[in-house]
């Protein structure tokens, strides 16, 4: 296929028709994912020569994906509705108020720390659907929530999740072994820069110069113990790289909680990442009006208002919860999470489990076809090992916190009802959007738009490319929802890209993998976990507007020191 840019301005279309519709229309992700595939697809058929057959071939495809994502929407909004059923975000707000008394510790610990900890193990989603209502539990506005889960979680996308998309990376290219630790130790620091960005980004978030003043010693800590572990750690371990790192911001961050610094009073009094008024020191915070005021806002002293009955906090116990005398204990509370990690672990670090269960899948084979313009795409299986998929362990987790709560007597009659219906009620229109946008990326990369767009940017940047290379990565993630997806499909471009143009492989392979480490933190199907979990499904437009700058920025920075590795 001839490279125009008439060619590479038409396959752009799609995606600018959804960031239009999401950002400047404020559409919800299940109508803008619905009509870029249609968008898509036309341009596909009339423009890149693919039959209507294989059109409906890849977008079955697609929703195959698909459903590997909706597999852990449905069980992660169970598990948050379970917990809301049993009350149990106050206990956890009150026992994290009193181990991290310090409010921007409290963000810290769900939004970065525990949802890095989560991305080392599972991946896929889960820090997001999980973290998000958790922050929105103590008081952070849902869409704030959203954004802080993503940032947080973004750093661990390459090493993360058993470094599934680095080893994937180093799957589809051609790299020595002195190579692949060079690529590796280069994108550990690459990834460093984005952990220390996503401390700095929730300090400012909170107060701005102030706030980034009170955190930044939290910050240089964790991220010590993130980047600087994973930098050590790239060089020995590929699968426990993210974990371990994660593990050990996740033990640090307890420790901070009981420096006197962390221990005072907060000097910031108008916080605007909380709902209602500013944390002030010995004084409850009031409430807001609207979705936004669906809990109470932290005190810099630990203590926090009565929140008023909405998201996250209360369910179908709430007036029996308001009268017991039985307070939940903290290890109780969080149960939940507790349980999924444990069930994590026991499955995919104890290799005889993990080689059994992993090898039962299910799956659909597509043939192979070729579009009128030339573009062919090999025989594909869509497959997903149920077994070990990051859905299952949420769905057991659920059980197992149902079980235990019902026996424990925390949840009324007819509970398990009332949280599969409000499950449903909040997963259907997220499982149309991702169903639609999957299906949208599945057919751009068969038609071959999506390759013509990172062929033209390789093509027209000439000595600048190696700047450019992080935001290939980042659109294979963001088009994907997933790093690994994303370093499958460019990873041989790019590396193919850098021998023709003489530069350095490792160099350009690093900043792959680091921009689509960022890419996750715009990917539409990420965005959309966050908002069903939180609460305010149909704002990921306003998500978006808030991540867009910061991740673009983020992505020329890495750029830049991708050039100054080459």
């Amino acid at each position: 296929m001839t490279l125009d840019l008439w060619s590479w301005l038409l396959a752009l279309s799609p995606l600018a028709l959804l960031l239009v519709l999401m950002i400047v229309r404020n559409w919800g992700a299940a109508e803008a994912g619905a009509l870029s595939w249609l968008a898509t697809a036309s341009i596909a058929a009339l423009a890149f020569g693919m039959s209507l057959r294989d059109i409906g071939m890849q977008s079955v495809k697609g929703a195959m994906d698909a459903l590997t994502i909706v597999y852990i929407i449905w069980p992660a909004i169970l598990i948050y509705e379970i917990t809301r059923e049993a009350d149990a975000f106050r206990p956890l707000q009150r026992g994290i108020t009193r181990l991290l008394p310090h409010p921007l510790l409290q963000v810290m610990a769900f939004g970065w720390v525990f949802a890095s900890f989560l991305q080392g193990i599972t991946g896929f989603g889960v820090p997001i659907a999980v973290c998000a209502p958790l922050l929105v539990s103590i008081g952070v506005r849902p869409v704030h929530a959203v954004f802080i889960a993503l940032i947080g979680h973004a750093w661990n996308n390459t090493f993360g999740t058993l470094a599934a998309a680095w080893v994937g990376l180093k799957q589809v290219t051609d790299l020595s072994p002195g190579e692949e630790a060079l690529t590796a130790l280069q994108a550990s620091v690459l990834l460093w820069i984005v952990n220390i960005a996503a401390g700095l980004v929730i300090c400012w978030m909170y107060g701005r110069a102030r706030g980034v003043s009170e955190g930044l010693t939290a910050v240089a800590l964790i991220s010590l113990a993130h980047g600087g572990l994973g930098l050590v750690l790239s060089q020995w371990d590929d699968t426990l790289n993210g974990f371990l790192a994660a593990l050990a911001g996740f033990v640090l961050i307890f420790g901070l909680g009981r420096l006197p610094m962390y221990r005072r009073s907060s000097a910031v009094r108008a916080s605007p990442m909380f709902a209602g008024s500013a944390p002030s020191s010995g004084r409850a915070g009031g409430t807001g009006s609207g979705e936004d005021a669906a809990t109470g806002t932290p005190s810099s002293g630990g203590r926090r208002a009565a929140p008023a009955t909405g998201v996250g906090l209360t369910g179908g116990r709430e007036a029996e919860a308001s009268t017991t005398a039985r307070e939940m204990p903290l290890g109780t509370a969080f149960l939940p999470y507790t349980a999924l990690l444990g069930i994590t672990l026991v499955i995919l670090l104890i290799p005889p489990i993990e080689r059994t269960l992993g090898g039962i899948s299910v799956g659909l084979g597509f043939p192979p076809f070729t579009t009128g313009l030339g573009y062919a795409t090999p025989a594909e299986t869509s497959e997903m090992a149920v077994f070990t998929h990051a859905g299952t362990f949420l769905l057991a987790a659920a059980v197992v916190t149902y079980l235990c709560y019902a026996r424990m007597r925390y949840l009324a009659k007819g509970a398990w009802k009332r949280a599969l219906a409000r499950t449903a009620d909040k997963a259907i229109g997220a499982t149309i959007a991702v169903l639609a946008l999957v299906s949208m990326a599945a057919v751009m990369q068969g038609s071959g738009q999506a390759s013509t767009l990172a062929q033209g940017v390789a093509d027209w940047t000439g000595g600048v490319y190696i700047l450019l290379a992080p935001f290939i990565g980042l659109f294979g993630t963001f088009i994907t929802g997933s790093n690994l997806s994303g370093n499958l499909l460019f990873g041989p471009l790019q590396q193919t890209t850098a021998t023709a143009a003489g530069l350095s492989g490792p160099a350009v392979l690093s900043g792959q993998t680091a921009g689509g480490a960022l890419g996750a933190i715009i990917s539409p199907s990420k965005v959309l976990l966050g908002t069903t979990t939180a609460g305010v499904s149909g704002r990921e437009g306003e998500v978006l507007r808030m991540a867009l700058p910061v991740t673009l920025l983020l992505t020329a920075v890495i750029g830049a020191v991708v050039f100054f590795f080459a």
